[in-house]
């Protein structure tokens, strides 16, 4: 190494330790664009920040998002195609196995195309509702056991 190189420093910044705990002595760092903000908004006059709009309420977890109801609604039509009847769970015995799979596909689509765009309970919402419709898929068209 030559004399006029600097040594490389590794800092360990992660908030929790292997074990989950909080690191001892953890000091949150302060975002470089949160800080450049804060004097900006104090130089500003107070009449311009009473007309700022008011931010929107999150919203009623109890109340399910138009986009979780879509994802409902093209389950039920899986489970549907898959011979379940959507509002009992009893099997229906007429199994369409063609339709369920574009379905799936196209749910699978949806996932991917709404990456990055959704929140967390959305997103967590169409992992899970996937990945049973896709379990209940190949139970469903596996050929009965001799």
């Amino acid at each position: 190494m030559a004399e006029d190189e600097k040594p490389i420093r590794v800092v360990d910044r992660r908030m929790f330790t292997p074990d989950g705990e909080l690191r001892p002595g953890f000091q949150p760092e302060e975002e470089p664009a949160a800080a450049s903000a804060a004097p900006a908004a104090a130089a500003a006059p107070p009449a311009r920040e009473a007309a700022s709009p008011e931010k929107p309420k999150p919203a009623d977890p109890a109340v399910p998002s138009q986009f979780m109801a879509l994802v409902e609604f093209f389950a039920s039509n899986i489970s549907a195609a898959l011979g379940f009847d959507p509002l009992t769970g009893q099997r229906t015995g007429r199994i369409n196995g063609a339709a369920a799979r574009q379905m799936i596909d196209w749910l699978s689509l949806l996932e991917h195309k709404t990456r990055g765009n959704l929140s967390f309970e959305e997103t967590d919402f169409l992992a899970r509702v996937l990945y049973g419709l896709r379990l209940a898929y190949v139970e469903a068209t596996q050929p009965p056991p001799k």
